[in-house]
């Protein structure tokens, strides 16, 4: 973990360009109701869980592609332990929509 006293690290190319292109749909996300973005969200996780084969599949890789990506976003400012926790929720959505694309 990185102490105060220690230089902060330059982005890479990459990661300024994620944040670049991220700007527009997360500033559309703040700006909505929570609710919206909440029931969004719920409703693709209960589609992707009870719609059999490539629909629920579709689903649960769009949530996974927001989690992924609010992951990708807050990578820098969190720590080891939070990094894993979501890291294996996205994991647990993709086998989920494998599985769901099997049925």
């Amino acid at each position: 973990m990185p102490t105060p006293k220690d230089p902060p690290r330059a982005a890479s190319d990459l990661r300024r360009r994620v944040e670049r292109l991220s700007l527009r749909p997360a500033a559309y996300l703040a700006a909505a109701p929570r609710w919206v973005v909440f029931l969004g969200a719920v409703a693709l996780l209960l589609t992707g869980l009870f719609v059999r084969g490539p629909g629920g599949a579709v689903a649960l890789l769009g949530i996974a592609g927001l989690l992924g990506w609010l992951l990708t976003l807050s990578w820098p400012r969190l720590e080891p332990g939070p990094r894993l926790g979501r890291m294996a929720a996205v994991a647990l959505v993709v086998v989920a929509a494998g599985w769901q694309a099997g049925r």
